[in-house]
């Protein structure tokens, strides 16, 4: 069926706002010139100028729509205000298209100044009726073909009857209850409210594989109710919907999501993977990020992650050795906007950025409760100074079992080994390594089973966090901007590595898919 695919529908979106900036233009035409007494300059275009602008307008339409269009959300999950700012973004792109090409070819001072904002005007208004109207209509359309989620309820005895019922009024008939795994008591098998009880955990994993089962949901009630049931279910590869119901932990708004009529902070433990340019991604956001690492921190210890972001990305596109030893680490976070945007886009909806800084001050404030120990091995001296210093004043009683410098050169056999010696001679649970992309990566691999903790390997982390290097303020952090405040501090050694590796991901992109 047509518009099936995402392909199509961007297809029959393009069509939408070519046909939407023809009928702008003719209206434009129209409304420049209706009162004219004379027609006959325009019948005859004012020289074929027109039919110029006609033709450049269609142009920088495909031009704008093709560079920039790719990089919104898909059209159905995007609210009214998001659309009509994409489609203003887009034409006032188009605009300075027009103007300075008219200009380029010696034709701006005859062109009509009403015209351009006339059609401006009207471009905006047609475009938006037709992508709100066609957005409804593939949102009721995918509505149609979605299949129905299959959940498994995660309960307490007393209390599943009423959370059966309040399953079955917030859900709605876009999911089913496929099964509950009573938590307090799995000795015996039986039905409440007409759905299975399963009988043990052990046959968990096989009841959800027969049941074709997608996900966990639990209504959590209190931090420690919550902290035994993901303890216990940890190992399951499912993921687990919380739906937090005067649950203690404070979690920003950014991490809900809604499933029905509920609020609920999803935990995946990983178990979704979506591969960008051969390197296989976690599909993840940093408060399920930050929940991984901490429940399985003995079970990851020996074992390295990476934060990979469009650099790395293209690197391990370019280079299989290395593209290797990222897809060995035990996760691959996306620490970068395009790859989250890019993953959302292909249907994770739940994907989202995981930088290794933000990643590294959540993972302290946690440590800082907890007890987990750490090491910093990477950087310079002087960084390091810094960051122990920011570190003792912002995060008072961090475990931090030792701050390491090597030396910007291959290690000999005997001082690998003595370094490796003084990092597990620590105890400690996590080494942050602060190497630099691909070495930080290299380094982990070749230490792998080697090392007793968990290495995480955050490059430029420690600059970040020792106050060397300012980080970009929030909102252009939220907006995929902090590139450019990255640039402009260091443009030298930066601009090839934006431009040239961003447009080699864009190309890399379109030749894969």
């Amino acid at each position: 069926m047509f518009l099936s695919t995402r392909q199509s529908q961007r297809t029959a979106l393009m069509f939408l706002d070519l046909f939407a900036v023809v009928i702008s233009f003719f209206a434009a035409i129209y409304t420049r010139f209706y009162n004219e007494s004379d027609w006959q300059g325009i019948n005859s275009w004012n020289g074929g100028l027109y039919y110029l602008l006609l033709e450049l307008v269609i142009a920088i339409n495909l031009v704008v729509f093709l560079l920039n269009d790719s990089r919104h959300r898909p059209i159905e999950l995007q609210n009214p205000l998001e659309k009509l700012i994409n489609v203003i973004k887009n034409n006032l792109l188009q605009a300075a298209f027009l103007v300075m090409l008219l200009y380029m070819i010696k034709q701006g001072f005859w062109a009509s100044r009403a015209v351009v904002l006339a059609l401006f005007i009207y471009n905006v208004f047609f475009d938006f009726v037709l992508r709100f109207f066609y957005g409804r209509y593939i949102y009721k359309e995918n509505k149609k073909r979605s299949k129905t989620r299959r959940f498994i309820l995660l309960t307490l005895e007393n209390k599943a009857v009423n959370e059966i019922r309040k399953f079955r009024a917030g859900m709605g008939k876009y999911a089913e209850l496929a099964g509950v795994m009573l938590v307090d008591n799995s000795g015996h098998s039986h039905e409440i409210e007409g759905v299975s009880v399963i009988g043990d955990i052990d046959s968990l994993n096989q009841y959800a594989e027969d049941k074709a089962v997608d996900e966990f949901v639990y209504f959590a009630k209190t931090d420690e109710n919550r902290e035994d049931v993901l303890k216990r279910f940890n190992s399951q590869s499912i993921p687990i919907n919380i739906i937090p119901e005067f649950c203690g932990t404070v979690m920003a708004s950014e991490y809900f999501e809604n499933i029905g009529d509920f609020d609920s902070v999803r935990l995946s433990f990983m178990s979704e993977k979506n591969k960008v340019l051969g390197v296989n991604f976690a599909i993840a956001n940093l408060w399920d990020a930050v929940q991984y690492i901490q429940r399985n921190i003995e079970r990851l210890r020996g074992d390295y992650i990476c934060f990979s972001n469009v650099h790395t990305t293209v690197m391990a596109y370019e280079d299989a050795e290395y593209r290797r030893v990222q897809n060995e680490a035990a996760v691959v976070f996306p620490d970068g906007i395009p790859i989250s945007k890019l993953q959302k886009r292909r249907g994770y909806r739940r994907a989202g950025r995981v930088a290794g800084p933000d990643f590294m001050e959540k993972m302290f404030f946690y440590s800082m409760e907890n007890g987990i120990s750490m090491y910093f091995y990477g950087s310079s001296q002087e960084t390091l100074e810094s960051l122990k210093k920011n570190i003792e004043k912002k995060y008072p009683g961090l475990d931090v079992r030792g701050y390491e410098s090597p030396p910007f050169r291959s290690l000999s056999n005997e001082e690998d080994e003595a370094a490796v010696k003084r990092i597990n001679d620590s105890g400690a649970d996590i080494v942050w390594v602060g190497l630099g992309a691909p070495k930080q990566e290299n380094w982990m691999n070749a230490h792998k089973g080697r090392i007793n903790a968990l290495m995480l390997g955050v490059g430029a982390g420690f600059d970040f966090h020792a106050g060397t290097v300012k980080r970009a303020p929030e909102w252009m952090q939220h907006v995929g901007l902090e590139w450019l405040y990255r640039l402009f501090q260091d443009p030298k050694r930066l601009i090839k590595r934006y431009f040239v590796t961003n447009l080699k991901f864009m190309y890399y992109l379109m030749i894969k898919q």
